[in-house]
């Protein structure tokens, strides 16, 4: 294998999860759902004496400054009885930074998504018939590294977010203006460490469902997925889905994302026990061939081709219970994909009605 094709595959790999991992950070900085709930969560209209319908209003006016060509932020809201500015100095240097990272991995984003449509029809072109097994293989493996990423960063986060807070903040600036005091500036007084965290559990939750999506449809196109795999990954999903609905029950009693983990759990019960009935419906061992009579010198009988009447082979049983688990695995995904998006959509009209906006 050349080094341009060998370079050319490392980089689809690449390409995927920087593609998903920057599509969900850009979903949940515009996601008016999140500050909503942020505000809410940490009683922000308490911290800053500011009416809530004003800090919903602020979150609006900064999202809409990430997505414009605006160089400086200028947040107004009333405060007294007057329209003032929100934001000092300092603050608006750091937000003009935060929209430079911002708006540079759009155009990451921008980028391996181009390279990704155009990497495949180039492949189809090139070696039509090794090429689609080929590129199911690179989409495991790039879902297979979204995966260890998000596992990585996940682990740090949960360890010590702190620690890992101020890293990024190291690693992503070359100033200090992000050092705010929530005692005189706004802008971290607003969004408190607590909301970025919650912000990067949702975006590391999302990743890992696509994660998981990609690789198992990669691997079932490659006929690699016996239906005891996707009993052992419901199990596993079920678990972890009950573990984090008891972590939010104790820390975030209601809201968004207490119902959306129910229809995680309830949608994982479901699709655990439609992987049991296929894994139970798929035969354990194949049917050994009968022996033949007289010993040597005997040609085996052919098995007639199965009537109505006869039963289904054992081969037959199998694929059927395997596209069982595949077809419950892939419904549950986009069932309870379409579930979140409407529950969002749902908050979002209840925030929008409530703010007057």
């Amino acid at each position: 294998m050349s080094i341009i094709k060998r370079l050319a595959f490392v980089a689809f790999v690449v390409a995927i999860p920087l593609f998903l991992i920057i599509t969900n950070l850009r979903v949940v900085v515009n996601a008016q759902v999140l500050y909503s709930y942020g505000f809410d969560q940490y009683e922000i209209e308490r911290v800053t004496g500011i009416e809530r319908g004003e800090l919903l209003s602020a979150g609006k006016q900064i999202r809409d400054y990430f997505n414009n060509e605006e160089r400086w932020l200028d947040v107004r809201v009333r405060m007294r009885g007057e329209v003032v500015p929100l934001y000092n100095t300092t603050e608006i240097l750091h937000m003009w930074d935060v929209k430079v990272l911002i708006r540079t991995l759009y155009n990451v984003q921008l980028i391996v998504g181009l390279y990704i449509l155009l990497f495949i029809p180039a492949g189809l072109a090139i070696a039509p018939r090794v090429f689609p097994r080929m590129l199911l293989r690179l989409v495991a493996w790039g879902a297979a590294v979204t995966l260890g990423i998000v596992f990585v960063t996940g682990l740090l986060s949960l360890t010590g977010f702190s620690q890992t807070f101020y890293a990024f903040h190291v690693i992503a600036f070359t100033n200090d203006l992000w050092k705010l005091d929530p005692a005189r500036d706004f802008l971290i007084a607003m969004f408190p460490e607590g909301f970025f965290f919650d912000a990067t559990m949702v975006l590391a939750a999302a990743t890992v469902m696509q994660g998981v999506w990609l690789l198992c449809i990669s691997l079932s196109m490659l006929k690699a997925l016996p239906a005891f795999f996707f009993f052992k990954v419901t199990v596993m999903q079920t678990l972890l889905a009950i573990v984090a609905a008891i972590f939010i029950l104790r820390v975030f009693p209601g809201g968004f994302f207490f119902e959306a983990v129910m229809i995680v759990v309830v949608g994982s019960a479901v699709q655990m026990l439609a992987a049991l009935i296929a894994w139970m419906r798929a035969p354990g061992k194949g049917v050994s061939t009968p022996a033949v009579r007289g010993g040597q010198g005997k040609r085996p009988r052919v098995a007639s081709r199965p009537t109505p009447k006869q039963p289904i082979p054992a081969s037959g049983r199998s694929e059927r219970a395997e596209s069982m688990a595949s077809n419950a695995l892939f419904g549950y995904y986009a069932v309870e994909a379409g579930l979140l998006v409407l529950l969002s959509l749902i908050e979002r009209r209840r925030a929008d009605g409530g703010a007057g906006l």
